[in-house]
């Protein structure tokens, strides 16, 4: 409320001032994000690769492999369980990176997965990597 200098009585009117203010300030802002929001890059995507192709292993890396029936292979050479520590320990022997890849099958047991973990572990691996589909 305005009160007026050389009358007497309370002025009803609306001081309109500081509403455009605010109304001229959000106009500029507006004015310069509307393009920003309006700019739009164009992307090339690569075609999606199918799914059902298996990558072979490369043949520096190991990928032990443990069936349903509990069978252990290391890259697709069948191995029976008490000659795995001396064959892990031969592999293991001349590398610098002591890895290992297990692809245990979806049905083996989880004991057996866990069996032939520590047999490796134990024959000189110390990382394990455990593939997923």
């Amino acid at each position: 409320m305005a009160f007026s200098a050389g009358g007497s009585g309370v002025r009803s009117d609306i001081n309109v001032t500081p509403l455009i203010d605010v109304v001229l300030v959000l106009l500029i802002v507006f004015m310069v994000l509307v393009p920003k929001l309006l700019n739009q890059t164009s992307l090339d995507i690569p075609p999606k690769a199918p799914d059902n192709v298996e990558t072979p292993p490369a043949s520096d890396q190991l990928v032990a492999t443990v069936g349903e029936d509990g069978r252990v292979a290391i890259n697709g050479e069948a191995i029976a369980l008490e000659g795995l520590p001396d064959k892990v320990r031969t592999l293991m022997s001349n590398r610098n990176k002591k890895l290992m890849f297990f692809n245990p099958d979806d049905n083996a047991t989880y004991g057996d997965v866990v069996k032939v973990m520590d047999i490796c572990r134990g024959a000189g691996v110390k990382t394990i990597g455990i593939m997923t589909k």
